[in-house]
């Protein structure tokens, strides 16, 4: 018995040691790194890194040598192969890591599939990870090995995956997570990528000189959009977009797309044709496919996106036109599939699919009206995913944030690059990993329970999530006052947990900043309230409060140290907010004739920017860049507000504040006239400001007209404002409605 036993343990310690490749052990190696004499330089770069990256993990250099074939290999290789043969069972991007004997196998269809291969290998089998382009984890080891028997074959389903975020750039975070996009953003297969009329038919060139090439809106020639009917147009867009691919003939894809508006054609032969095929993508799909015949070697794209998003009724794409189908107007608090108002989308992409086999989609997972803030859209990414793919959609370009920064930016493009790549992925295991390893194993959990926490809260409430929505919207619900108290305490544990790791602790603080950035946008909700701006002091006066002061000083302060570009997608720096919000800080009561007075207005504010219309334009607070708080808007022309002072006053000043946010076909009046009356029915002007041309230099600001009155007497007030009336023709709302907001009226 004592001799069996001898041999059975003999047995058990062999056969452990056949389960395993020892690559490693103690600083010492018998393996070799080995590539085909012949190899390309991208078979090369992978065998190169994977040896940078083996000396960091286990202390040894391993040799690079090359083979004249598989003869020559030693019993002890890892083995870097790409086999063209390969590429019909692997794709241009699929890999196969497999072990025979003591060698492992990385194999690639391409030498971009072996790269693959190696960064699987270096993730999934050597513990290593990269978080973020400045977080890595490599792990050191004394023993290094791996499963004797492997066979790991991926070939992805999603054969183009872009993730928009700045952070993604950089080359190797592109090779390591498989990304489709170059260091710059850029597509590398493609010579335009969307919204390309105005590249490929000028306005500043053509629209002085040919107004007819451009759509008819409104009754008058506007440059949003070409004229889809005009024959010369289509030689024009041809001729240009032939330049363009002589310049770079290697580029597969072309876009030929509409601008980034509803300025769309309404003319008679569009007209015509958009009614035969249901939508205005009618005229878009026939313009297309005549530019598809005359490069029938290039994939021509275009947009199914807003006014075109709906499938043609009669004309199918071209074999060599792919579509770009965007779901910009789904609720991101559901996931697509099961979502009720979600359900056109559904419609259309069916209807797309029935069509053809050649869709991209673009997905928007952020909140572009405000980066910096709480969007709980993680539930719904990896079902969105599997969603599109089970459509057979290959092609997905998800938009995060363009700029620095941005809610969870690291995570969500992690998380994305990940769900490109194999859409069934364990996406809860992939979170908590990511939240452990680059925020730290005790501060991880507890950001997990905030967006837990945050994410349940949300669904619980109903609400829906929209990308251009606000922290105000959420402000009696998921972001309640005693929500916010309750993640608060969630970062509070995070913070001290990660109070050790300098590094950790700045990447905690970080992921703070939504909640302050939502708890200062509430601040404007009631700014006189509890959780407002201003306290009444002892003498009965309103001042503002220390803690809003802190508050916004301390997250401008923290976005300036991370880098934060921009807190809305086109607009406001930190420094602009910075500057919105102390305007807004001010309490505009002492000395103000007008503060708390009643406003009669004609004709009513929009119904859906008539918030607090009585007392709005005398409440003694000022509007920021946010216009739907604090601020009144018309789309009418000509409209105009009276206070009443209670009795005749001596008046030196009066003053109107204005906004413009370009992006959101807000301009500031081109006329301001100010009147006074003593009986509220026979007024005198008193004088006037005026902006005769929209200032195009300003995105997003505020200006107060105002003028000297003189000292006069007056008990009513009169503001009478002058708008442009339509957008000009260069704006992308042209020949729509202007709007005109206005905030506090000040008698001084």
């Amino acid at each position: 018995m004592k001799q069996l036993f001898v041999l059975l343990s003999i047995s058990i310690l062999f056969g452990s040691c056949w389960q395993e490749l020892r690559l490693a052990d103690c600083g010492k190696s018998d393996y070799r790194i080995v590539v085909a004499a012949d190899a390309d330089s991208l078979t090369r770069l992978a065998a190169g890194r994977f040896q940078d990256y083996f000396r960091q993990i286990a202390d040894v250099e391993l040799p690079i040598v090359a083979a004249d074939s598989l003869f020559s290999i030693d019993s002890r290789a890892i083995v870097f192969r790409t086999d063209t043969s390969a590429v019909a069972d692997l794709g241009e991007e699929g890999f196969f890591l497999f072990t025979e004997g003591d060698r492992l196998y990385i194999q690639g269809g391409t030498s971009r599939g072996t790269l693959n291969g190696m960064y699987t290998l270096l993730e999934e089998y050597l513990g290593c990870r990269k978080y973020a382009a400045d977080a890595e984890i490599i792990p050191r080891r004394e023993r290094v090995t791996l499963p004797r028997r492997i066979a790991d074959r991926q070939v992805p389903v999603i054969s183009f995956r872009d993730v928009y975020y700045r952070g993604t750039n950089d080359p190797e975070y592109i090779d390591w997570h498989k990304l489709s996009h170059d260091s710059t953003g850029g597509k590398p297969d493609w010579g335009l990528w969307c919204h390309s009329f105005g590249q490929l038919l000028p306005a500043d060139r053509y629209f002085q000189s040919h107004p007819e090439y451009f759509a008819l809106v409104n009754g008058r020639r506007a440059s949003t959009q070409p004229c889809l009917s005009h024959p010369e147009v289509l030689e024009i867009v041809c001729d240009n977009l032939a330049r363009k691919i002589a310049a770079k003939p290697e580029a597969r894809y072309w876009s030929v797309s509409p601008n980034d508006n509803f300025g769309y054609c309404r003319c008679p032969l569009c007209a015509e044709t958009d009614s035969v095929e249901g939508s205005p993508t009618g005229s878009v799909i026939r313009f297309v496919n005549r530019v598809a015949e005359r490069f029938p070697d290039k994939v021509i794209s275009t947009l199914a996106y807003q006014y075109s998003r709906a499938a043609p009724k009669k004309t199918r794409p071209h074999r060599n036109v792919n579509i770009m189908f965007c779901n910009i107007e789904c609720n991101r608090s559901e996931p697509i599939a099961t979502d009720s108002t979600s359900a056109s989308f559904r419609r259309d992409m069916e209807q797309w699919v029935a069509l053809t086999d050649n869709m991209l989609v673009w997905d928007y997972v952020i909140q572009f009206k405000h980066l910096v803030s709480p969007f709980p859209n993680f539930h719904t990414l990896q079902a969105n995913i599997r969603y599109f793919a089970e459509n057979h959609v290959t092609a997905i370009f998800e938009q995060g944030n363009r700029e620095t920064g941005g809610e969870f930016a690291e995570l969500r493009a992690y998380l994305l690059a990940k769900l490109l790549w194999n859409p069934e992925a364990d996406v809860d295991a992939l979170m908590n990993d990511f939240l452990a390893g680059y925020y730290g194993p005790e501060a991880g959990p507890h950001i997990r329970t905030y967006i837990d926490r945050l994410t349940e809260n949300l669904v619980r409430s109903g609400k829906p999530l929209s990308i251009f929505g606000s922290p105000t919207d959420g402000a009696d619900s998921y972001l309640s006052p005693e929500n916010l108290a309750l993640y608060e305490a969630c970062f509070d544990r995070a913070e001290a947990a990660a109070a050790g790791d300098s590094v950790r602790l700045k990447r905690v603080r970080i992921a703070r900043q939504p909640l302050r950035y939502a708890e200062l946008e509430q601040t404007k909700l009631d700014p006189y309230g509890p959780q407002g701006i201003y306290m009444k002091t002892a003498e009965g006066t309103w001042t503002t409060r220390p803690e809003y002061t802190k508050k916004l000083q301390d997250f401008i302060a923290l976005c300036r140290e991370e880098g934060v570009t921009r807190l809305s997608e086109w607009h406001t720096t930190p420094d602009e907010y910075e500057a919105l919000m102390e305007r807004i800080s001010v309490v505009r009561q002492e000395g103000s004739l007008s503060f708390g007075r009643p406003a009669v207005l004609a004709p009513a504010p929009h119904p859906r920017y008539a918030r607090d219309a009585d007392r709005v334009l005398t409440n003694g607070i000022r509007g920021s860049h946010d216009y739907r708080l604090q601020w009144l808007g018309w789309d009418t022309p000509h409209f105009e507000a009276v206070v009443d002072l209670g009795s005749e006053q001596r008046i030196e000043r009066i003053s109107a504040g204005y906004l413009q946010t370009l992006t959101d076909w807000i301009f500031f009046p081109k006329r301001v006239t100010f009147h006074l009356s003593p009986d509220g029915r026979h007024y005198t002007c008193v004088g006037a400001a005026e902006q005769p041309e929209v200032d195009r230099t300003v995105q997003v600001g505020v200006r107060d007209f105002s003028t000297a009155a003189g000292r006069r007497w007056g008990r009513y007030v009169k503001v009478k404002t002058e708008g442009i009336g339509r957008c000009p023709a260069w704006h992308l709302g042209a020949g729509g409605k202007a709007f005109v907001f206005m905030d506090e009226i000040t008698v001084e």
